[in-house]
């Protein structure tokens, strides 16, 4: 009876034993960098303040095995600035192993094994970056990162397929990045309140853009590229008031409604590479701080006036518009740049370019246009026109008079006959030299 309690005893004993009495830190190789030097050691520690140098502010990269980071690790350590334990094959980090770090400011914890984020792990930490990308992470625990701050959170390339309420308990956050996830879900409010500025969310499995998720009132730029949204619905962006920069590239969208975009403050909307066969005539109205929207590689048929700002560039390379209509430009009379290249454009009207008075970049490139009425572009005012690899055998008139207004243009690959190839070669050496006339005068004055 004896002997079975005192075995029960030393069990208990054995058990209680405090995770920071534990070798963390076993036959690694730690190199210090410092201001005066650096150096380099083969040690075993419980704790990695006893293994780095009594310097100012330290970086620290460990290389060999860790597999866990114990409680208090990594912990009282007041001039460790950087810690590197990229490749160490981590996979597990006790609650407790990081604290009272007061100069940390960078940390790598990325392509390790680590599976769940536990409650507690990032407490009170307080550092500038903090990477975590490239493990094997499914889980992140509620209060994961309570009361921490960072500027940039990374948790790329993990396997994270919820963002759940309570995760980002009483956090500072201006950047969070979490490309190539499974993501389908995140929580209402799960990312509210942190102070988040910008959002990568690329390479996911969201479906939609749930308000209440997106409930984010300092959000500047959000990444939604290659997920599988679907449709897009008025309100949508309600709560992101500052947003200025939102891509949507390689989604699944059909249509582009009224009621997403007007009247926002976005300065950059990239739609490329969906599956859009229709935009609302007034879906981008009362954007007036808009400069470049992306509509590239979708399935639109028809040119509408989509511009918003006349400071504004429109990209609409690779779709399947035929023609350019009357007055095609009309709400403008200055436009940016304009990028039509790689359409099935064969007809352009000779008021297409009414009211319009100047457009900087305008591209024709890769279409079917086979006939240049000389009244085409009227009196705009173009700084670089290119028509090459389109379907003209001739332009008829003298070429001088009919492109006046266009200081650049490219008019190569096209099939031009043989009496009008001469023509066309002599007209572009000559904008050629005029326009490096032109440049020599500028950089003269």
């Amino acid at each position: 009876m004896h002997s079975l309690l005192l075995n029960l005893v030393v069990r208990i004993c054995l058990f209680n034993v405090s995770n920071s009495d534990k070798i963390t830190f076993e036959n690694v190789t730690v190199r210090s960098y410092f201001y005066k030097g650096a150096l380099e050691t083969q040690a075993t520690s419980v704790n990695l303040k006893k293994i780095i140098p009594d310097e100012e502010k330290v970086r620290v990269d460990i290389t060999g095995g860790v597999p866990i980071l114990y409680e208090k690790s990594v912990f009282d350590i007041p001039n460790l600035n950087s810690l590197d334990l990229a490749d160490v094959g981590l996979e597990e980090i006790k609650p407790g192993a990081f604290g009272n770090l007061p100069l940390l400011d960078t940390l790598f914890l990325n392509r390790n094994n680590l599976t769940p984020i536990k409650n507690g792990t990032f407490t009170d930490l307080n550092v500038s970056y903090l990477n975590l990308s490239s493990n094997s992470i499914f889980l992140l625990q509620r209060g994961a990162f309570k009361n921490f701050k960072a500027d940039h959170v990374s948790l790329d390339k993990n396997k994270l397929t919820e963002i759940s309420s309570g995760v980002f308990e009483n956090v500072t956050l201006r950047s969070l990045s979490l490309t190539n996830n499974h993501l389908y879900i995140i929580a209402p409010k799960a990312l509210s309140a942190i102070g988040l500025t910008t959002l990568s969310l690329f390479g996911n499995k969201l479906e939609e853009i749930d308000p209440e998720a997106f409930d984010m009132q300092e959000l500047a730029l959000l990444d939604l590229n290659d997920n599988s949204i679907k449709l897009l619905r008025p309100g949508d962006l309600r709560n992101l008031i500052e947003l200025e920069v939102f891509s949507l590239e390689k989604n699944e969208l059909k249509e582009i409604p009224d009621g997403i975009f007007n009247n926002t403050k976005l300065t950059y909307l990239n739609l490329a590479a969906n599956h859009i066969v229709k935009i609302a005539s007034k879906a981008f109205d009362g954007m007036l701080a808009l400069t470049l929207l992306r509509i590239d590689s979708n399935n639109l048929t028809q040119w509408d006036d989509w511009l918003t700002s006349p400071f504004a560039s429109i990209s609409v390379r690779f779709n399947q518009i035929t023609e350019i209509p009357d007055e095609a430009f009309k709400n403008y009379f200055r436009l940016f740049n304009i990028n039509l290249q790689g359409n099935r454009i064969r007809k352009i009207s000779t008021k297409a370019f009414r009211k319009l008075e100047q457009i900087r970049y305008f591209n024709l490139a890769d279409n079917e246009i086979d006939n240049w009425d000389p009244d085409t572009l009227g009196n705009v005012s173009i700084v670089s026109l290119d028509l090459s690899e389109n379907r003209l055998k001739c332009i008829k008139g003298d070429l001088e008079t009919i492109f006046k207004n266009v200081q650049k243009i490219r008019l190569e690959n096209n099939p031009w006959k043989k009496e009008c190839a001469k023509k066309v070669e002599k007209f572009q050496k000559k904008k050629e030299a005029n326009t490096v006339v032109g440049w020599l005068a500028a950089i003269t004055i």
